[in-house]
């Protein structure tokens, strides 16, 4: 194995938490309202159960080849060659989403925060902090995410409860008068994206030490994940209305701006932007330490770590050139990536369980006429 360090349960469970809410901390409220108005907050609610369910997929996909990550799965299930390439093709998924996150990080910063520092700038210096976490290992990572995971969590109950005396119901009425197209959209969409992209845990998953309650915990950090998405979305609504959600890209941190208790409590949306900064690294270093594995797997080298350097820079690269700005970005890639996710976490998982499950039936009856036979 090129990995002999292991993951505890709850490291796992702190990474699967932390890389559902990722970036979607910040842009899940203008994914959903764009197709579910004012009823954004029952599509998400509705969202939860299908994210169970993928979920789901993940876990029995994993149950195929314990041992393996998903790169190796597709090798076993669909042979060298025709294995080799879709998984190449989950290897560019990836790098994309690693590149995009990076890019959402460059874009927020120099949009809200430093708005005189070159892009450049920030997203060489995050880079440099993904390359650093994938040199120390998949321990170390973990552990951080065990300290910094309470700080994520604390950051966001405080920015709800500080927003309770701005919120109105008025804003989310009246209920259930979305077409039902565009509901059902906003269902799967609220349910792809962010639970779609834990694909990504398909390649820690053989590294996590075994435990009683490895699968429940896994399935517990997805479900707190998804109900903290679900009380950012509706306090969104509460507090801006369906049409100021579903026209600001960075809702979350507008919503930190406002916090205004007794002309005290002000200026806490730097406390927000951190907590979606560390959430969204951690995702990052996920995809991108899934990525460097998964090119040592599908190469059969000995180590992952001379791929670190190159991965780096090629991440630094792309990020420059993935979009010109920020509304290239937003219109261009935001809401068509849906498609993208629906493929890599529904449809080609379901066809591999599906391939595992047809050559398993053909199996059992060439073992029984050689049992037979002998």
């Amino acid at each position: 194995m090129l990995i002999k360090e292991k993951l505890t349960v709850r490291q796992f469970a702190v990474l699967t938490f932390l890389c559902l809410i990722g970036d979607m901390m910040l842009i899940y409220p203008t994914l959903i309202t764009y197709s579910g108005r004012q009823d954004a907050w029952i599509c998400t609610i509705v969202s939860q159960f299908i994210g169970m369910a993928i979920l789901w997929i993940f876990y029995k996909l994993n149950q195929t080849y314990p041992g393996l990550t998903l790169i190796e799965i597709c090798s076993k299930i669909l042979g060298k060659w025709v294995g080799g390439i879709l998984a190449a093709s989950y290897l560019f998924y990836f790098l994309i989403g690693s590149v995009i996150c990076i890019r959402e990080v460059g874009d927020f910063m120099t949009t809200q925060i430093y708005l005189h520092t070159p892009i450049r700038a920030i997203i060489l210096l995050f880079v440099i902090a993904l390359g650093w976490s994938a040199l120390k290992g998949l321990g170390t990572f973990g552990r951080s995410a065990e300290i910094l995971a309470p700080f994520v969590i604390l950051s966001l109950s405080i920015f709800i409860l500080c927003l309770l005396p701005q919120m109105e119901i008025s804003n989310i009425q009246p209920f259930f008068d979305t077409p039902l197209f565009s509901f059902i959209s906003a269902s799967i969409r609220g349910a792809t994206t962010p639970y779609g992209e834990l694909i990504i845990i398909t390649m820690i998953y053989p590294y996590v030490n075994h435990g009683i309650h490895k699968t429940r915990d896994m399935f517990l950090a997805g479900l707190l994940g998804g109900v903290i998405l679900i009380f950012i979305l509706l306090t969104s609504l509460l507090v801006l209305g369906a049409e100021l959600t579903q026209h600001n890209i960075y809702v979350t941190y507008i919503l930190a701006q406002k916090i205004d208790i007794g002309g005290f409590l002000q200026r806490i949306e730097a406390l927000s932007a951190i907590a979606w900064l560390v959430s969204t690294y951690f995702k990052t270093s996920l995809y991108t330490f899934g990525f460097i594995l998964g090119l040592a797997q599908l190469f059969r080298l000995k180590s992952y770590q001379p791929l670190i350097l190159p991965t780096t820079l090629l991440l630094f690269g792309m990020a420059i050139v993935l979009s010109p700005d920020v509304l290239f970005y937003t219109l261009g890639i935001m809401y068509p990536w849906f498609y993208w996710d629906i493929t890599v976490s529904i449809v080609i998982p379901l066809c591999l369980l599906l391939v595992y499950h047809i050559k398993g039936r053909f199996k059992q009856p060439n073992n029984a006429n050689a049992v037979s036979q002998k």
